[in-house]
């Protein structure tokens, strides 16, 4: 049975070692695959911090749920990130066809199939300030989740049979709520203080509308082949990173230079007892257990090496003492605390007393091993005169069983057989780390290994299994040398039987393999190996995205669109005989050319004549086309093409697109600054430019402006980052940064002793930030955490607002002003046609944008009917106005005349610091 067990195991991890994509068994399931393989298919993406998460050589758990999906299975896939509050919204609504990693639970049901579970998690309770160490703790407390109601679920159920109460807030993002009591799948994101397990959620898995069921065998399949294994390794790789980063965060600059120094920690374990702590393996002659664990995992996650010093001779911490090691591991008392420091507790050691049922009359004698926890036990219970020492364990039971002594304390029960001796349960001891105290920041930085990168209760429970399998390991030993030989014979065999059938089955698909089934050009899995394998190349990269392509298909159906795509695949091969043509996805197309850029351009340009199909049915197509010299790479020819490509779909302007030299240029500094804003934005910051009443030539207020500095770049224009934080969707980031600094700015001007009567500080909120649900909630929230009244504050918003759904936008603005803020419509005119909503809105001030004033000096007198006219509008609307980028004495007596409220621009300020702003408004 057992061979049969180990060849099955073999074959199938020697069949996935060979696999690049999944190939079903059967003919008839290939046919039905391929079949699915056609279909478009759009996968959600949760947008939750942990599945988005990614370091160096670890990619994050989407990006392999995207491999498995569209490489290994190679499926016809169009990803979606949604965020768990719209999830529901996009399932029931049918926008979507399923959604990767998404635990199972009863509202999806109704929609979706699920796949066999790919991974497990554990639902926590946690908290960085409210200690938690029971359910009890939770109740009656407000508790933040995330927006998946079977979590919530799963809490409340746990707290309802306990007869407890919490309140739930559902949140997108609860790293927003990290000081706040969390619940989460996934703690060490947060750095808890804090927390309690409440139970396990159900399975992580891929689900897929009910259309899709015939397709959930295959995924199953994929996973039980050996995906699963690959998504549980980047699971495991992903927690160890954030453990690390976690970790190494949290040491201080004289942690980090000492632990960039340090040698291998000395280690000594205890050589004359035999528990779970540490013990010396009879199989490998190594020490095994929870403490060599502790320093394996020190040395795999945290680079922290160790060296095993223990040998036969016994150690004591006079060795300590005399830095012949680092570290041993004891229990902490206070007569060794005088001379010693410890770690936090790494184990409870049970204690037995041991002795025989015919006691003799010296039943009250106790004996133990010298400078052993049991020694300093007995001393705490017991007098010296009934305590009697030994140097080793066969010396002391020898004692026992002759009479000598009545009893034993010992860690380790299993030396003593329950059918000749009482053993009795007596105490639990804890166990630590030792050093001498000058190894103070050893120390910490070892507690902080505890507290944030080893789990000591997992580790524990690891020991111990393998504990149980040495024991086991021991049986069998004798067992399997004798069965030894028979296995290698049977697994050379299969060895050679398993290459023969590779080898025949690479001969049959080989053809399969390396081209597209439906256009029969080579596909995404031969492009990756042509990347990789021909960067000596020199020529041109081109990039191609057919367009209106997906309404064909959607219209006319799947046979109709492979039609349209055959069509112009083979216009592609004919027309570039020479040349490396690959159909990467759906209807994306990649080339490689030895032609210069404007030959391709022409014979692309051909298509019309070649293609009366997709002339027919008004079939366009974007090309970005880059040059390829001998230093650059493939990937990044073809990266800088496909960015190319895109460009043409937002100017619109022609069909193509050169990658020259200025293009890359700004395609690297917005990749560049892209890296520098997402990793933080703690170089963005505020200037302040003031805002003069008109009449009395006094400040009023200013208006905050985002400016952002970088050590690698420098400084850098709003004109550049704004547009990145905007386009990559962290602009949110930059205006909650901008107004925190803003309402802590008027909190220092207040607590300073200025007078500030009707005085406002403005700083701008955007489209997208004014779309987000806790735009309220973080205003309102830093305004109550500084203690800043809203009549201190006036919030911008820009006419490309009113794009926004107007029963919100007018929704949010008045409970911004119930805050006391007041609003401003910023850039009036500079683009946008809003006069008519106006009346509609709940506004206080407009402000004309600088192209009106600008327009004067272009045409004098029409620029002076339109400001006039406009602020005539505005004054009968009773707003009041501000007049930006007054630049010269001319614009300002201009605005006197028309009793304009405020003005700002270079004629009074440029922007400026805080505290230069300071001292202008102490001046006046």
């Amino acid at each position: 049975m057992i061979y049969r067990l180990f060849a099955l195991v073999f074959f199938v991890l020697f069949n996935f070692a060979f696999s690049e994509v999944y190939t079903p068994s059967t003919t008839k399931e290939k046919e039905e695959f391929s079949k699915l393989q056609k279909e478009e298919i759009i996968i959600g993406l949760i947008n939750e911090p942990f599945y988005n998460l990614s370091y160096p050589n670890t990619p994050s758990l989407n990006d392999t749920a995207k491999k498995f999906l569209k490489d290994y299975m190679q499926l016809n896939v169009v990803f979606k990130t949604i965020s768990y509050k719209n999830l529901e919204s996009e399932v029931e609504a049918g926008s979507i066809d399923g959604v990767a990693l998404i635990p199972k639970n009863q509202f999806f049901d109704d929609f979706l199939d699920f796949s066999d579970s790919i991974f497990s998690e554990k639902l926590f309770v946690i908290s960085q300030n409210t200690p938690i160490n029971s359910l009890e703790d939770l109740n009656d407390k407000i508790i933040y989740t995330p927006y998946m109601e079977s979590y919530v679920n799963i809490l409340n159920a746990v707290l309802d049979n306990n007869d407890l109460h919490s309140y739930f807030i559902p949140v997108e993002n609860l790293y927003n709520y990290k000081s706040k009591l969390l619940l989460t799948t996934n703690p060490v994101l947060y750095k808890p203080n804090y927390g309690i397990k409440i139970g396990n959620s159900s399975g992580v898995t891929i689900a897929l509308s009910h259309k899709y069921v015939k397709l959930l065998p295959f995924v199953n399949s994929a996973l039980k082949s050996g995906y699963r294994d690959i998504f549980l390794k980047e699971l495991h790789n992903l927690e160890s990173s954030i453990s690390y980063n976690n970790f190494y965060t949290s040491l201080t600059e004289d942690e980090k230079r000492y632990l960039e120094n340090l040698s291998p920690i000395k280690v000594a374990y205890e050589n004359r007892t035999d528990s779970l702590v540490s013990y010396k393996s009879q199989l490998s002659g190594k020490y095994q257990g929870i403490a060599p664990n502790i320093f394996k995992v020190l040395k795999n996650n945290l680079n922290i090496d160790f060296i095993d010093i223990t040998d036969d001779s016994y150690k004591t911490t006079d060795n300590l003492k005399n830095h012949e090691f680092d570290t041993m591991i004891l229990s902490k008392t206070q007569e060794r605390s005088k001379d010693f420091i410890f770690s936090k507790k790494i184990y409870d050691i049970k204690m037995y007393v041991i002795n025989l049922d015919n006691s003799p009359s010296s039943s009250g004698t106790i004996g133990v091993l010298r400078n052993n926890v049991e020694e300093h036990l007995a001393r705490r219970y017991d007098v010296d005169s009934n305590i009697t020492i030994f140097d080793d364990l066969e010396a002391m039971v020898k004692a026992l069983n002759s009479g000598e002594i009545g009893n034993l304390l010992v860690t380790n029960k299993e030396d003593f057989d329950s059918n000749k001796y009482n053993i009795i349960p007596f105490e639990t001891i804890p166990v630590n780390l030792m050093f001498n105290k000058e190894n103070v920041i050893l120390r910490d930085i070892i507690n902080k290994a505890f507290h944030h990168s080893i789990d000591l209760k997992n580790l524990a429970n690891l020991s111990e299994l393998e504990r149980d399998l040495e024991n086991k390991n021991i049986y069998l030993k004798n067992k399997e040398v004798r069965d030894i030989l028979v296995l290698f014979s049977i697994l050379f065999i299969f060895i050679i039987f398993a290459i023969s059938i590779y080898l025949y089955k690479e001969r049959l698909n080989k053809k399969n393999l390396l081209k597209d089934s439906l256009t029969n050009l080579p596909n995404r899995f031969i492009f990756d190996k042509f990347c990789h394998e021909e960067n000596s190349l020199i020529g041109s990269t081109f990039v191609i995205d057919l367009n209106n392509f997906k309404n064909i298909n959607d219209s006319l159906g799947h046979e109709f669109g492979d039609v349209i795509l055959k069509e112009f695949a083979t216009f592609l091969k004919n027309s570039f005989i020479d040349s490396y043509i690959f159909r990467i996805s759906g209807d994306e197309f990649y080339g490689f050319s030895f032609e210069n850029q404007e030959q391709i351009i022409e014979k692309l340009k051909k298509y019309k004549e070649f293609c009366p199909t997709l002339l027919k049915y008004n079939i366009t197509f974007n090309l970005g086309i880059s040059h390829k010299s001998s230093s650059m790479t493939l990937a990044t020819s073809f990266r800088y093409s496909d960015l190319a490509m895109l460009e043409t779909k937002k100017e619109k302007s022609k069909f193509f697109k050169i990658a020259d030299d200025k293009f890359i240029k700004k395609m690297d500094r917005e990749s560049s600054l892209l890296s520098l804003l997402k990793e933080d934005i703690k170089g963005v910051y505020a200037l302040f430019q003031p805002k003069y009443c008109i009449k009395t030539n006094k400040i009023i207020g200013a208006e905050s402006l985002a400016r952002y500095s970088s050590l690698e770049l420098g400084p850098i224009g709003p004109f550049e980052f704004i547009p990145i934080a905007e386009k990559y969707n962290f602009i949110h980031k930059v205006d909650y940064k901008i107004a925190k600094e803003s309402i802590v700015f008027v909190k220092e001007l207040l607590e300073s002793g200025i007078s500030l009567n009707n005085f406002r500080i403005s700083f701008n909120i955007s489209m997208k930030t004014f779309k987000r649900n806790d735009l309220i909630t973080i205003i309102s929230g830093l305004l109550s955490y500084f203690k800043v009244p809203g009549k201190y504050i006036e919030i911008e918003i820009t006419e490309s607002i009113f794009v926004l759904d107007m029963k919100d936008l007018i929704s949010k603005l008045k409970a911004l002003k119930a805050l006391g803020i007041q609003i401003s419509l910023d850039d009036f005119t500079a683009g946008h046609s809003t006069a008519g909503l106006l009346p509609l809105l709940p506004i206080d001030i407009v402000k004309f944008d600088k192209s009106l004033l600008d327009s004067l000096e272009i045409n004098q007198e029409k620029g002076m009917i339109v400001y006039k006219n406009l602020t005539s509008l505005i004054k009968d609307l009773n707003f009041k106005i501000v007049s930006e980028g007054v630049e010269t004495k001319e614009q300002l007596e201009f605005l006197e005349f028309l009793n304009v409220d405020y003005v700002q621009g270079y004629y009074f300020s440029k922007p400026i610091s805080k505290e230069e702003f300071t001292m202008e408004v102490r001046n006046l």
